[in-house]
């Protein structure tokens, strides 16, 4: 029963499958001489734009460099200096500066400075770089100055050595006051641009480009300028910027592609011939049929044998693959028979289930370390700083008469709680902002007044839920470092500001500064030598800030200083905003 069924999902499979073949070879030799014609039209002129705008880009780019060393120059201070100044023009440093220019673009053929009032001409060239003009120089001045804009200007070059056609862009140099300078003009070859850019797009009579103006005047390419082709590309151009058109010139079939450049204005324009892509045409459509027969044939051999067994397992077991490669490790291959199949897609299963158990045993682990972790961090306590300031309390107990002892106390308690609550890790900045109040409050009784801190709190700031004790560690780490022997009194100041997604805590001192290397250990949170020494309330200090921020905020949060080494530090935490503590809230470890 089991091999007739399969024998008959074989034939059945096979059948459809070949009859699908013979329809779709059917189908290809019936529509695809109607179709096919359109279609690769379509992609050969998708290809030529595709073309047209990469090489339009370069085009663009060579116009936009010409100008940009253009308007660079005209705005140069020291060419306005030197062309301004009262003990006369010093040509031969203008004519230095203006050859440092021209070096910056190897299309550039000449730059060059002409006062219309004087005559003087100075020019970037290594030979006769200084020359007074007359009525060639009304002309130079009446040609140059028909350019406007970043649309180049193809005009006759009056200042060469023989004549020949440059595209030149022209501004006018002024002094600071405005006052008219000179008219500084740079010229490019046309033949040099066309070289550049165009040369190797054009393929004999096949491919052809060419560049115009926006009003569909030819620029350069390998077109003449009166020929029937450049006129129609030209009338076509004046109709509309950018598209495409068939034309037909002495018998031949052409596809012409043109676009505007978006910075020159200027219309790239790219011809090709549809002769070869004709003969492209028919040779694949031969190809395709002889091809599909092919198939038709060898695929009568191996359909026959693959269809045999392995479809419709070997397609659950692949949908089964797909969907553990996107994740879901809950689905399961099914397993029918007792073949090679079945046993894959059983051992299959077997290993889905080994996996579920490892990433479930390697998930408890890690939440188990880092619940440690942040625990061990949250409830460091040095009795240290506890006995410091019981003993100052004291002592102020006997000297006052109990005086502000009550108010000294408050603070102590309200600090103490702060320090070892264990019902949560974070807390509304307000409330971080009191416990940092009461704490300075404290260290003021202390340290004797040798410091104060003032506080800007942007209001939008104040909701926003912070890790417990972040700034206290800063603020002790400027108390503690910020005085010296030359300044024995510091300022400190606690900003707290909203920016976009972010949350900007600030404490700054006008200490006596840090070192590059022990603000590098510090943002690394590496505890340096001075913080072992004097400790703390926590006892880690600024190292307890890093390592809090990474467990809690990983990469979305960090700590960085600033310091000039001498006269002040600044820290600054940014972390994400949070206004819910359900977001950030680390697992609370029980009274018990």
């Amino acid at each position: 029963m089991v091999k007739s069924f399969h024998k008959n999902l074989r034939i059945r499979t096979f059948a459809m499958v070949m009859l699908l073949n013979f329809l779709v070879i059917l189908l290809i030799s019936i529509f695809f001489q109607q179709r096919s014609l359109s279609f690769f039209e379509r992609e050969f002129a998708t290809t030529l734009y595709e073309q047209a705008t990469t090489n339009g880009q370069r085009v663009d780019a060579g116009w936009q460099s010409l100008y940009q060393v253009t308007v660079h120059a005209a705005f140069d201070p020291k060419l306005q200096a030197l062309m301004q100044g009262d003990a006369g023009i010093s040509s031969e440093e203008v004519a230095g500066l203006l050859r440092n220019y021209k070096n910056e673009n190897p299309l550039i053929d000449r730059i060059s400075l002409y006062n219309p009032a004087t005559h003087l001409l100075i020019r970037s060239d290594e030979y006769q770089s200084v020359q007074t003009l007359d009525g060639k120089g009304d002309r130079w001045a009446a040609c140059i100055t028909e350019q406007a804009g970043r649309t180049p200007l193809l005009a006759e070059d009056l200042l060469g050595a023989s004549p020949k056609k440059v595209y030149l862009y022209n501004q006018a140099l002024r002094a600071p006051d405005g006052t008219f300078l000179a008219w500084l003009t740079v010229t490019c070859s046309e033949r040099s641009l066309y070289y550049e850019y165009l040369a190797a797009l054009n393929q004999e009579d096949r491919n052809a480009a060419s560049l115009y103006t926006s009003d569909g005047k030819l620029l350069t390419g390998s077109l003449p300028e009166q020929s029937a082709v450049s006129e129609q590309l030209g009338a076509k151009i004046r109709d509309h910027s950018g598209g495409q058109a068939h034309l037909t010139v002495q018998g031949q079939d052409y596809l012409a592609v043109w676009l505007q450049l978006p910075f020159s204005d200027t219309v790239l324009c790219m011809l090709k011939s549809q002769g070869p892509l004709k003969q492209e045409m028919m040779q694949m459509q031969l190809l395709c049929i002889l091809s599909a027969l092919v198939i038709l044939m060898l695929s009568a051999v191996f359909l026959y044998w693959i269809s045999l067994r392995l479809a419709e397992p070997v397609e659950k077991l692949a949908e089964t693959m797909q969907e553990v490669g996107r994740g879901n490790l809950a689905v399961r291959a099914p397993v029918k028979g007792d073949d090679e199949i079945s046993y894959l897609s059983q051992s299959f299963n077997e290993m889905l289930q080994r996996m579920n158990d490892l990433i479930e045993h390697l998930a408890t682990e890690r939440e188990q370390k880092k619940e440690a972790e942040l625990k061990a961090l949250q409830y460091q306590i040095r009795p240290h700083f506890i006995y410091n300031m019981l003993n100052a309390i004291r002592f102020a107990a006997m000297m006052q008469g109990a005086r502000n002892i009550g108010n000294l106390l408050a603070d102590f308690v309200e600090l103490l709680r702060a320090s070892t609550n264990r019902h949560g890790a974070f807390v509304p900045l307000s409330e971080e902002i009191e416990t940092l109040r009461h704490y300075i409050a404290l260290q003021e009784f202390r340290l004797l007044d040798a410091f104060d801190v003032a506080f800007d709190l942007q209001d939008e700031a104040m909701d926003c839920i912070v890790p417990r004790m972040i700034l206290q560690p800063l603020v002790e780490n400027s108390i503690l470092h910020g005085p010296s022997e030359e300044r024995s009194f510091c300022h400190i100041q606690v900003k707290a500001r909203c920016a976009g997604s972010q949350l900007i805590l600030t404490v700054r001192d006008d200490g006596q500064g840090m070192t590059e290397s022990c603000m590098r250990m510090l943002e690394q949170g590496q505890q340096t030598t001075s913080e072992r020494a004097h400790g703390g309330l926590s006892g880690i200090g600024v190292h307890n800030v890093v390592e809090r921020l990474h467990l809690y905020y990983g990469v979305q949060a960090s700590l960085h200083y600033d310091s000039d080494g001498r006269s002040f530090t600044e820290a600054t935490i940014r972390l994400p905003i949070s206004r819910d503590k359900q977001e950030t809230q680390a697992p609370a470890e029980s009274d018990d």
